[in-house]
C-alpha cells in the first residue's frame, strides 16, 4: 500500500469519539457510506478564508480561456459562473489545502486502498453572480469509475469524493449546493432526466426543487465532503452579490485528471514531498534527455 494512505482494513481502524489523524468514528462511518455525504464545520478558519477572499479580490477574473499565471479562466456551461482551474499554482493558501488536516484523513480512507492511492483530479474556485446554477447530475445509475462508491468487507472503493469549501455564507438564495442523500446507491435516474435531452447523467435545470433535493446551507469556512456519487447540482442564485466556493476533487491515482494540467516546476519544487505525492502520483517516465512538449 502507499504508504500516504490509512489502512482500511476493519481490523485496524481505530474508531473513538470524533475523528482525529486516522481516528474515524463508526458513526461517521455509516453517516457517509448511508448518506454519502457529510458537512465539517469550520473546516477553513476565519483568516484562511480571508486570505483567498483577498486573493480573488486581487486577480479579477478576465475571458474565459485567458490564465493567471498558471491558472486558467474557465466556464462549465456558463450558467455555472467563472472558474479558476488548477488553482493550486495560484500560491501557498492553496498548496495548503491539498493536504488539509480537516479532511484529508477522511478522503485517504475513503479513496485509498491496497489498489490505489490518492490523486487529486481537479482543483478550482468558482464565482457564481446572480441567475446562475448548476444543473443536478450524477447518481447511482452512472455506470463511470468517479461515481462508484462501494464498502466490501471493510475496504472502501470511492471513485471521486469532493470538497466544496465555502468562502462566503451560503445560505437561502445563495445558490446553495443541493444534493439527493443517498442518490449514490441507487440504480434509477432522478425524475429529472426524464425529461432532459441529457437523460443519463445532467438536467439543464437549476438543480434547486428537483424531486428530493435537499439545499446544504453553509457558514463562510464550512465544508462540504460528498461522494461524486451523489446525485447534485445548485439552486440558482437568487440574491445580489457573487457566491465564492472552492473546489478540491480526489480520486485514486488511476483515474486520469479531469483537465490534465501539468504541474510548474515552480510549483512541484514548492511542494512538500506529501503534497507532490497527491499532485503527482505518478511522474512522467521519459527516456534520458526527452522533454515534455506543449
Amino acid at each position: 500500500m502507499h504508504k500516504s494512505c490509512l489502512s482500511t482494513n476493519r481490523k485496524d481502524v481505530a474508531y473513538g469519539n470524533g475523528m482525529t489523524g486516522s481516528h474515524i468514528s463508526a458513526e461517521q462511518d455509516y453517516e457517509f457510506d448511508l448518506l454519502g455525504y457529510r458537512v465539517l464545520k469550520g473546516a477553513l478558519p476565519p483568516e484562511k478564508v480571508r486570505a483567498i477572499n483577498q486573493w480573488v479580490d486581487e486577480h479579477p477574473a478576465g475571458d474565459v480561456g485567458s490564465w493567471i499565471g498558471d491558472v486558467e479562466v474557465h466556464t462549465f456551461q456558463g450558467a455555472d459562473g467563472v472558474n479558476y482551474q488548477n488553482i493550486i499554482e495560484g500560491g501557498s493558501i492553496f498548496e495548503e489545502l491539498i493536504d488539509y488536516p480537516a479532511w484529508i484523513d477522511l478522503v485517504r480512507r475513503y479513496i485509498c486502498n491496497d489498489y490505489s492511492f490518492l490523486s487529486l483530479n481537479e482543483a478550482f474556485l468558482n464565482l457564481r453572480p446572480p441567475g446562475g446554477y448548476i444543473s443536478i447530475h450524477s447518481g447511482g445509475h452512472v455506470a463511470a469509475a468517479p461515481m462508484l462508491t462501494r464498502h466490501h468487507t471493510g475496504v472502501w472503493m470511492v471513485g471521486q469524493i469532493n470538497i466544496l469549501m465555502a468562502l462566503t455564507d451560503i445560505g437561502p438564495g445563495d445558490g446553495a449546493t443541493v444534493i439527493v442523500p443517498g442518490s449514490h446507491k441507487s440504480h434509477m435516474l432522478h425524475p429529472a432526466y426524464l425529461d432532459s435531452k441529457h437523460t443519463t447523467y445532467r438536467d439543464d435545470r437549476a438543480a434547486g426543487g428537483e424531486f428530493l433535493t435537499q439545499e446544504v446551507h453553509l457558514k463562510a469556512g464550512d465544508a462540504l465532503m460528498f461522494t461524486d456519487g451523489i446525485c447534485h447540482g445548485a439552486a440558482a442564485r437568487t440574491n445580489p452579490g457573487y457566491r465564492r466556493v472552492l473546489i478540491y476533487r480526489y480520486s485514486p491515482h488511476c483515474i486520469q485528471p479531469r483537465f490534465n494540467y501539468i504541474p510548474s516546476e515552480e510549483l512541484l519544487a514548492r511542494l512538500t514531498p506529501e503534497r507532490r505525492k497527491i499532485v503527482q502520483p505518478v511522474p512522467p517516465r521519459m527516456r534520458p534527455g526527452r522533454v515534455l512538449k506543449a
